[in-house]
């Protein structure tokens, strides 16, 4: 999930105009690549042993099966302009679970219509952070008419480039609160890392003083490893810092050569480039979450020409079968 301040969130309407209709056009992917993509995972190995892994015979290998959903972020453009044909779509691919941010104009239960229609279901809603402060019971309504288990809160405010020391009591404060507003609604909230929650503390990081701050027994965290990664840090040992704190994963690579630590705001949405490609070593990530308590995985993409790339992105999930 993007930060809300991310300039890349600016909608390039006509750049993507050929894109929307060439991708509702044709199949993204075989029928037989479907098959391969809807169940994809689990494992056992850390990445210092995935190089002896490698060279194993293929049936000694550790896999990753695990159900791979989509935050529909990915396809926003497309979804603005013909969001059922969206939904459809991202079912053609063999996809079945969604997490939902926008609903594109729609009231909750027309956009739960929709999803049925398509064969779909939401497991994740994502809330801004000021929308949580506003009315959580109101984010609580609209995520159990989804038919959603987990609330996802996006980027905290902070008072510099990064989340600063001072931001984390209050931060965690209304987590805590919010977290077991919605536990009485029997959904669980979740906060996203974004990369800014990462720079020095006496607990270790940030990102440690604010888990140490907030309740395990309502307060939870998605990992998005593209973000963990832009901020100097190994998705594989946070997942071990931290088992059960990670229920929801954003599966998601990052463009070798992208200027790391910065914040969201200086990211481009090219630098979202299809797994396996780019700096993050997505395949230990997804066998150390497999052990670590991940219950839901996304796949999210920031391009804007988002089509081709998620295509290359399952038949990579694929190939960790």
């Amino acid at each position: 999930m993007p930060a809300s301040n991310l300039a890349r969130r600016a909608f390039l309407r006509s750049a993507t105009a050929a894109t929307a209709a060439s991708a509702f056009a044709t199949p993204l992917i075989s029928a037989s690549e479907r098959i391969s993509t809807a169940f994809i995972g689990a494992g056992v190995m850390g990445p210092e042993n995935l190089k002896a892994a490698a060279a194993l015979p293929a049936a000694a290998r550790p896999t990753f099966r695990a159900r791979v959903g989509i935050n529909i972020y990915s396809l926003r453009y497309l979804a603005e302009k013909d969001l059922p044909a969206t939904l459809a779509m991202i079912r053609e691919l063999g996809i079945q679970e969604v997490e939902v941010g926008e609903l594109y104009g729609r009231s909750a239960a027309e956009f739960l219509g929709l999803l049925k229609a398509a064969g779909l279901h939401a497991t994740s809603f994502g809330a801004a952070y000021e929308a949580l402060d506003r009315d959580p019971d109101a984010v609580a309504g609209v995520a159990r008419t989804l038919g959603a288990s987990y609330v996802v809160c996006s980027t905290i405010p902070h008072s510099s480039k990064h989340l600063a020391a001072k931001d984390c009591a209050p931060a965690a404060d209304n987590l805590n609160r919010w977290g077991e507003r919605l536990a009485a609604s029997r959904l669980r909230l979740c906060y996203h890392t974004h990369g800014t929650e990462f720079d020095p503390s006496p607990d270790g990081t940030l990102f440690d003083t604010l888990a140490k701050l907030t309740n395990p027994k309502f307060v939870h965290f998605e990992m998005d490893i593209f973000w963990i990664v832009y901020g100097y840090q190994d998705p594989v040992k946070l997942l071990r810092r931290y088992p059960g704190r990670f229920p929801l994963m954003h599966i998601k690579d990052i463009r070798k050569g992208t200027v790391l630590g910065g914040s969201p705001a200086e990211v481009r949405e090219e630098d979202s480039v299809p797994l396996g490609t780019g700096l993050v070593d997505v395949r230990a990530a997804l066998l150390a979450a497999r052990t670590c308590g991940v219950q839901h995985y996304y796949l999210e993409e920031e391009a804007v020409d988002a089509v081709p790339q998620i295509r290359q992105s399952l038949r990579f999930l694929a190939s960790l079968r």
